[in-house]
């Protein structure tokens, strides 16, 4: 598996790249940090999709898995003829694409402003942690850290096994804490190093 992180500023000129439907919904943005965000992403996918199955970016072409759930194609995004497995995951200022030979996911997210108010949306568990943590009750982690840990573990395991919030992210108990990395359901999930006010995890299928 190979995992590769961009900053936006090493990106921009790969806009040329992308594809009508890209374009497309890099337009639907209004703010133009999210739209750029989107681009940026978009154009880094390609150029790791590209090379890791010898294709010009601009030829890659873009697909999905059928959902684990329905059956219907909207599941893992892949690349059309290729044997790769790959994950996106953008938030501005930052870019991350995993690609493997099994299925895979990734996520990238900043650090809220009230991780707090968010927590509600994890594990009841994670929620616990989240909270005793602002309340200076749990050492090993800001409560910020610890939401952002919980969050990018949750989608990566989430986007890797093709459902995305399609299932309650309530479900499945990821933790807080900075362990090396967890199992679920025959997942491997591990934390990606990712500059600071970011957090980020990838999901590997073992």
């Amino acid at each position: 598996m190979a995992i590769e992180r961009f900053d936006d500023d090493e990106l921009d000129l790969g806009a040329r790249w992308l594809d009508d439907a890209e374009r497309q919904q890099a337009s639907s943005y209004v703010r133009a940090e999210l739209r750029r965000a989107y681009v940026l992403a978009h154009a880094a996918a390609r150029r790791v999709v590209g090379l890791a199955t010898d294709t010009p970016p601009e030829k890659v072409v873009w697909g999905r898995h059928a959902c684990p759930g329905c059956g219907e194609p909207h599941g893992r995004p892949r690349a059309e003829g290729a044997a790769v497995e790959f994950s996106l995951s953008h938030t501005p200022g930052q870019v991350l694409i995993a690609v493997a030979d099994v299925p895979v996911g990734v996520d990238v997210e900043r650090h809220p402003d009230d991780p707090v108010a968010l927590a509600g949306v994890l594990h009841p568990r994670e929620t616990e942690e989240i909270q005793a943590a602002a309340h200076g009750t749990l050492d090993g982690g800001r409560a910020t850290v610890r939401f952002t840990r919980a969050w990018s573990r949750t989608e990566a395991y989430l986007k890797g096994i093709g459902i995305g919030l399609g299932r309650d992210p309530h479900l499945d108990y990821l933790g807080t804490d900075d362990a090396p990395g967890r199992t679920l359901g025959g997942w491997v999930v591990r934390d990606v190093l990712v500059p600071e006010g970011y957090g980020a995890a990838v999901a590997v299928l073992s």
